[in-house]
């Protein structure tokens, strides 16, 4: 009786720790993070697809859940978006992506404010090279020192200053013409 006992406990918290997981493809998502000392919570998670490739699993980390875009974009404190890489992706094609989606969804006078810091973050982009599959990429925001790309858990140089960068980045996910409607949907937990 007391094996069936320890059984059935154990059997419990493996299920109790699944509960504290997203997956998707594969990728287990933490349902919560710490960054720049703030808690925060995984709002929503999805897959970015390309015509019929599955490019990454994406995931968004806020200090509260909204299912608002304008809300999660405007949100003070630390956020986090994650990208966990399904297939090979060029550095060229990765960066080209992202200014494309950037000029689709930020107004030219503030996409020419951020141009320096929009450049630095291509910069590093094309220092990291090919993002391989199964490379971790996340885009952390802390309000005392900016954004910083994390490849694989480690910094990639400074972090890039301004809060408008960072919501600015987010559009590219969240904004009126997101890379993918059903990725913002995903993000945004609907």
């Amino acid at each position: 009786m007391k094996a069936l006992g320890r059984l059935f406990f154990a059997a419990a918290v493996l299920f109790a720790a699944g509960l504290n997981a997203a997956e998707i493809e594969g990728v287990r998502l933490d349902d919560s993070v710490t960054s720049a000392g703030q808690a925060l919570a995984l709002n929503g998670f999805g897959l970015r697809t390309r015509i019929v490739f599955k490019v990454y699993v994406a995931a968004l980390y806020l200090p509260a859940k909204t299912q608002d875009a304008n809300a999660a974009i405007a949100m003070p404190g630390a956020k986090r978006m994650t990208m966990v890489m399904l297939r090979d992706v060029g550095a060229d094609q990765f960066a080209g992506a992202l200014a494309a989606s950037l000029r689709n969804n930020v107004p030219e006078p503030q996409l020419k404010r951020l141009d320096p810091e929009i450049a630095e973050l291509m910069t590093r982009i094309h220092q990291v090279g090919e993002a391989r599959k199964g490379m971790k990429i996340e885009l952390d925001y802390a309000p005392t020192s900016g954004t910083m790309l994390k490849i694989n858990g480690a910094a990639h140089g400074a972090p890039i200053r301004g809060e408008d960068f960072f919501r600015a980045l987010l559009l590219t996910w969240l904004g009126e013409k997101p890379a993918q409607g059903e990725l913002k949907k995903a993000l945004l937990g609907h």
